[in-house]
């Protein structure tokens, strides 16, 4: 699994999407949750622009679903 889509439960989650996108590169994976990696750099001053990171469940995550991607 290299990349996944996101899909906002909540406002907090739908927020994030609208920032950030919905595809989105898996880092890590540790335990049951798995480090994701903004496709884009979205985060920061204009000048200076970064990826943004988050920690998400595998399962039940309080403010997003997800799925594979088929690359």
């Amino acid at each position: 699994m290299d990349k996944v889509i996101l899909t906002g439960k909540t406002r907090h989650g739908k927020n994030r999407i609208q920032q950030h996108g919905s595809e989105w590169i898996v880092e890590e994976v540790r335990g049951a949750k798995m480090m994701l990696r903004s496709l884009e750099k979205t985060e920061g001053p204009q000048s200076n622009k970064r990826f943004d990171g988050r920690w998400v469940s595998l399962q039940d995550d309080p403010n997003f679903d997800w799925s594979e991607m088929n690359v």
